[in-house]
């Protein structure tokens, strides 16, 4: 499997070189915007290939900018992507206008980008420009190994630092992991996470942090002064750093727990429209869902799992609360909704009722058809805090279970680290 890494370094960029950057971005803004304008066919329909988008644009594209040729062909391949995505939301009946390309960037291949230890050369609408790399330990660490290929680029100016980034795109094969074992993992808004091996991760710190910047925004909203206005802006930075680093700590341990267990597969739930089916039954509890990073920390996730050749698999989460691992019985008064403890009403287990819903998300992985499990999982393993769990080939875990064996342990919540 294929592994990609995104690696932000920041570029020392001659002075008398600066502008020939400014307007190669502004210029390679045009060529998209002017692709994207122009990309319709006779018939009125969005052109998504890109043989056709060149006939129609590239000469065009060469006439009106001082772009590279290659440096044209990325503008009208990025005007593709967008007019593919616009055309996927008009199919899935979101209402959308033509999308337009404000971003301050420009994409660069290896015919445009050369990318040496210490700097890069990048393709501009005057020439060549070379600038040097300043690097922390952390790039040097990605840029240094001999194991990951650079493969592209992408040119960032930030207005606000007045600083541009190269941000290289570097690619490893990675072994996919042996083994058919599964960990479980169930997200929510109290306890972050919660592993089928008993380790859970708190919220409170999270929703805490949420809360106390939700405040802080709002008074600064009142005040509506310019001195606000300013003010609410670095708050926002300090916001996304403070979650980001709660996010990172958690996916990181997660991996390390799929690791600790030698799991070869990941299982989460699929989250398409998460906020929609959740009861938020206050205005705070439905602002705590709306800000929660639920996606954010399964792509952390799938990108931390990937470096170490771990599947991360998405199953449908419905009742997975409601529902006995033990089993299969499901019942809307199975879990308590003021403790969150499950009590099945079927065969009296009982258990934290995330733990359960953890243990039917790695079920669900181990249930689907055969032909719609992941290539290598087989019959499978869900890990448990002791001992395992497998399930015969069925397309539910409500029923025809097979166990093998259970841990008698019942974790909480105060028995587990985080």
């Amino acid at each position: 499997m294929e592994v990609d890494r995104t690696v932000r370094v920041k570029l020392d960029v001659p002075d008398e070189r600066h502008d020939d950057l400014h307007q190669t971005i502004q210029q390679f803004q045009t060529a998209v915007n002017y692709t994207v304008d122009h990309g319709e066919n006779d018939d009125g329909y969005l052109i998504t290939n890109k043989s056709t988008i060149h006939d129609k644009v590239y000469h065009d594209l060469r006439d009106e900018t001082d772009l590279p040729a290659n440096l044209v062909v990325r503008s009208y391949s990025k005007a593709v992507e967008m007019l593919k995505s616009t055309v996927e939301d008009w199919k899935n009946g979101n209402s959308r206008p033509l999308p337009t390309f404000d971003q301050p960037t420009v994409v660069y291949d290896k015919r445009t980008l050369t990318i040496k230890d210490e700097y890069a050369t990048l393709s501009t609408v005057n020439g060549r420009v070379e600038a040097d790399f300043v690097l922390g330990e952390y790039q040097r660490s990605y840029l240094d190994a001999d194991d990951y290929e650079k493969r592209m680029g992408e040119l960032h100016y930030d207005p606000d630092t007045d600083t541009f980034y190269l941000h290289v795109v570097i690619q490893k094969e990675v072994e996919q992991r042996d083994g058919d074992r599964v960990l479980g993992v169930d997200l929510n808004l109290k306890n972050v996470a919660v592993t089928s091996t008993g380790r859970f991760f708190d919220g409170g710190e999270l929703l805490w942090g949420q809360n106390h910047y939700f405040r802080v925004r709002r008074s600064l909203q009142d005040k509506g002064t310019r001195p606000a206005r300013q003010a609410l802006e670095r708050l926002s930075g300090r916001e996304n750093r403070f979650v980001l680093d709660r996010l990172h700590n958690i996916s990181c341990g997660i991996v390390e727990e799929a690791l600790r267990q030698d799991c070869s597969y990941i299982a989460v739930e699929d989250l398409t429209h998460i906020r929609e089916r959740m009861d938020a039954h206050d205005d705070r509890l439905k602002r705590q869902m709306h800000n929660w990073a639920f996606c954010e920390l399964q792509e952390q996730i799938a990108y931390k799992a990937s470096e170490y050749g771990i599947r991360v698999e998405s199953v449908n989460p419905a009742f997975s609360s409601q529902t006995c691992s033990q089993c299969g019985h499901q019942s809307s008064t199975n879990r308590d909704p003021e403790t969150g403890w499950f009590a099945c009403n079927e065969c009296g287990y009982e258990v934290d009722g995330d733990y359960n819903a953890s243990k039917n998300v790695g079920l669900r992985l181990l249930a689907l058809p055969s032909g719609k499990r992941p290539d290598g999982l087989g019959t499978g393993q869900l890990a448990l805090n002791s001992g395992t769990l497998t399930v015969s080939d069925t397309s539910s875990v409500h029923s025809g279970l097979e166990f093998e064996r259970e841990s008698t342990d019942k974790p909480t919540p105060s028995g587990v680290g985080s």
